[in-house]
């Protein structure tokens, strides 16, 4: 188009082939897309290794007291925050059988889901 002296005057305007009211509208057709077969990792382990020893092993000592887990510099050397432990602990407790790679300490036990209705029975 170039530098024009009156930009605005529709006048000099390029003149297009096909007049602007009468433009052909192209269709895209979009297919789906199949899934990946194989699932990613994190989906299939949602939590580390590293982290479920971690937490495993402040879980044993301390159970679902999230404070004094955070206060506890020994157990908890990489420092989390109690949030951060908090979700580590509930991710960790969430994990199906066949993700964990560690067994659920005695003190939290029954926080599993579905360890209630085995208690009440």
């Amino acid at each position: 188009m170039g530098l024009s002296a009156l930009p605005n005057d529709l006048n000099n305007a390029r003149k297009s082939t096909t007049p602007l009211n009468q433009t052909e509208s192209t269709v895209v057709e979009l297919f789906d897309i199949p899934e990946s077969d194989k699932p990613s990792r994190r989906s299939k382990f949602p939590l580390d290794a590293d982290d479920e020893k971690y937490i495993a092993k402040c879980m044993t000592k301390w159970g679902d007291d999230y404070s004094r887990m955070f206060r506890d510099i020994k157990t908890n050397n990489m420092q989390h925050t109690e949030t951060q432990l908090r979700k580590m602990g509930s991710r960790f407790l969430l994990l199906a059988a066949s993700q964990r790679r560690l067994p659920v300490p005695e003190k939290v036990m029954d926080l599993l889901p579905g360890s209630n209705e085995t208690n009440e029975s």
